[in-house]
């Protein structure tokens, strides 16, 4: 009995903790840190629902993700057992794995590297630089936290989509998503492409109510989604990135990958989610003023 109370006490005060952290983050926040995005970037965001960041990470933050990618692929890592990764995208080979069960062939198609942060805490660095912890924070209005990263190499030609179909915000839609282009993006190697302003598209409405993708009823969202680009003249635009280019975009923001034309290209980039760490539960960690999620890796 005694023990039983002392732990729901200790889950109380932990709890409590967390909370307080949070509410120390934000404020520290307004107080030190005056506004990091322009009245233009403001409102190029509000407007179209993305920004561009040129160059803004150095060749060496690069290369330091590209040798950890290499690293875990030939199992120099201590992590490489532990990752998860979808290979052959889009195939009928398409498959889930731990990464040391991957054929080595399998680097030299489409894939995704799921979620090595939970691993691999040098790629905090990156996702949680000083800098995009600032423009997540004024962007979702409290202090980010990464749900999931995605480590690519080739384009994954994925169809058009919003990215709160999967990765549905607790709260109203509290989710960016930020790509960070490893090396520069060629036009045949199957850029990312996207809808300028469809963020402001009301979210399709699945037959529970919910914004969460049900997947036999994908079809109605996207004929949805396609009725409502031509109603308001919406034009798709492709990402030729230079390595270092940071790209930001809005959870309802219509995007996709492009065919890949020449499959020799590669198309080397990080992409990370983050959703406002007030509104999840715990456990969560802690990197300078961001957060990111603890937990487990998506299922095989």
């Amino acid at each position: 009995m005694i023990d039983s109370v002392r732990a729901s006490l200790n889950q109380i005060v932990r709890k409590i903790e967390h909370e307080y952290d949070l509410l120390r983050q934000r404020h520290l926040y307004a107080a030190n840190n005056p506004k990091v995005l322009s009245d233009e970037q403001k409102q190029q965001w509000a407007d179209e629902g993305y920004l561009v960041l040129p160059r803004f990470f150095c060749q060496e933050g690069l290369n330091r993700v590209n040798r950890l990618v290499d690293s875990l692929w030939e199992g120099n890592h201590f992590a490489s057992s532990q990752v998860v990764t979808d290979i052959y995208l889009g195939t009928p080979r398409q498959a889930r794995l731990h990464l040391t069960d991957a054929p080595e062939e399998a680097r030299k198609a489409p894939y995704k590297l799921n979620d090595i942060f939970l691993e691999c805490k040098e790629l905090l660095s990156v996702i949680l630089d000083p800098r995009v912890v600032d423009i997540m924070t004024e962007l979702l209005t409290g202090a980010p936290l990464v749900c999931n990263t995605l480590n690519i190499e080739y384009g994954t030609q994925q169809p058009f989509h919003t990215d709160s179909l999967y990765m549905t915000p607790p709260k109203k839609l509290n989710l960016a998503a930020s790509w960070l282009a490893l090396e520069d993006v060629r036009e045949n190697a199957g850029p990312l492409q996207y809808y300028p302003g469809s963020h402001r598209i009301a979210p399709y409405r699945f037959s529970n109510g919910s914004i969460t993708a049900i997947q036999s009823e994908i079809e109605d969202y996207r004929k949805y989604m396609k009725s409502q680009v031509r109603k308001l003249g919406l034009k798709p635009k492709a990402f030729h990135a230079d390595a270092g280019d940071l790209f930001i975009w809005h959870s309802q923001l219509y995007h996709g990958g492009a065919p890949i034309k020449d499959t020799s290209l590669t198309r080397k980039s990080l992409v990370t989610h983050y959703f406002r760490a007030q509104d999840m539960a715990g456990p969560h960690g802690k990197w300078g003023n961001g957060f990111y999620q603890l937990r487990a890796h998506q299922k095989v």
